[in-house]
């Protein structure tokens, strides 16, 4: 237990100092996107790097191993896949997440090596929602009160009116 909790605090401090090593490579004619940072598992988005025309990048994308369920036995892996940009200096990668987690993608200049961007996004798994939890109560039931109430205060003034009437 000891082992694994500092194993989980290794890993964590080397993630930490990772992407603060990356930015420091920065190339300055080149910028990146992503459509989103919290995409659901099984739905694509895009990584869109957006620099000089022709230029090659590389899109390499990292799971971390401690944001995978502990239920399964999962081993870190890495993809990467190498676009030319167009004409207008634009290379777009689109990426589907199969399991939910957290991943890194790591944006570089193939000929220099140089990094252009680190992004993380964390997958939520399919068909669940970050939306918040509905709170309060269902009001059709205190309106069908209220209307009932207010019905039966203005059958009690005209009956009082008929009653003062006829006196």
């Amino acid at each position: 237990m000891i082992r694994r909790t500092v194993f989980i605090a290794a890993a964590a401090a080397a993630m930490a100092i990772v992407p603060t090593a990356a930015f420091g490579y920065g190339a300055p004619d080149y910028t990146t996107t992503v459509s989103t940072s919290s995409p659901t598992v099984g739905q694509p988005f895009t990584f869109t790097v957006h620099g000089p025309a022709g230029a090659q990048v590389t899109l390499t994308i990292t799971s971390n191993p401690a944001s995978i369920a502990s239920s399964s036995i999962t081993i870190a892996g890495t993809k990467s896949l190498t676009k030319t940009t167009d004409a207008s200096g634009v290379a777009t990668f689109s990426v589907t997440l199969a399991t939910a987690g957290t991943y890194s993608l790591v944006g570089t200049d193939t000929a220099s090596g140089a990094v252009l961007s680190t992004q993380s996004v964390t997958t939520a798994a399919a068909g669940s929602s970050a939306a918040l939890a509905m709170t309060g109560a269902d009001p059709l039931p205190m309106l069908l009160g209220a209307g009932g109430l207010l019905v039966l205060g203005a059958g009690g003034v005209v009956v009082a009116k008929r009653r003062k009437t006829a006196a």
